[in-house]
């Protein structure tokens, strides 16, 4: 009943009863890879709790057209859950980086449903949370180790300024950003690199 954590993800991508839907999602891509030449695009896996269940993905994709590999195709899962950091070396063996979902890392941190913003416990959870961090900069650093690329497309970087910075540090290789926060958090990074390279 709780969709945030609920049939979401990788779980509905080899359900038979999803399986129309997301071959589809596999011909847009491919569309978009094939007949558009937009080889840059790569595929993300949300939501994906087991290592088997990101090989099970991997299959259908392949056989509808999407193999990873070809035509420089890259796979990468969302880390978003606990266990993606925990057994984060073994999810690099599957896939080719990491995006990290800090909405919904948080929440399953923090034991809090994000959608439930009219509670009051809800005030004492976001990514700032030291709990937090230290699981996103354990996952940096075994991406460095697997050499496997990381990036983050929660909000906190686009909430906070110096959240950004502690991403910079850790050595993340990319950051995605709210447009109205773009100017002030580059701003923030570039002087963040300047000291790193000092």
């Amino acid at each position: 009943s709780n969709p945030m954590i609920g049939w979401r993800g990788a779980s509905r991508y080899y359900d038979p009863k999803f399986a129309p839907a997301f071959a589809l999602e596999c011909m847009a891509c491919k569309k978009v890879r094939d007949e558009m030449g937009l080889t840059n695009l790569k595929v993300m896996i949300p939501f994906c709790r087991t290592i088997d269940e990101g090989k099970q993905v991997i299959s259908i994709m392949n056989k509808n057209g999407l193999k990873q590999g070809k035509n420089g195709l890259q796979v990468y899962v969302m880390a978003e859950i606990p266990t993606n950091i925990i057994l984060a070396e073994e999810f690099a063996k599957v896939f080719d980086g990491f995006s990290i979902g800090s909405n919904d890392l948080t929440q399953l941190t923090m034991g809090i449903d994000r959608d439930a913003g009219t509670l009051k416990i809800a005030g004492i959870s976001n990514e700032k949370n030291e709990s937090v961090k230290m699981l996103i900069k354990q996952l940096i650093s075994v991406s460095k180790k697997t050499k496997r690329k990381v990036g983050i497309c929660g909000q906190a970087p686009s909430d906070f300024p110096d959240f950004a910075q502690m991403l910079v540090e850790c050595r993340i290789d990319s950051i995605s950003l709210n447009p109205d926060t773009v100017i002030k958090t580059t701003l923030a990074i570039l002087k963040t690199e300047k000291k790193l390279q000092k």
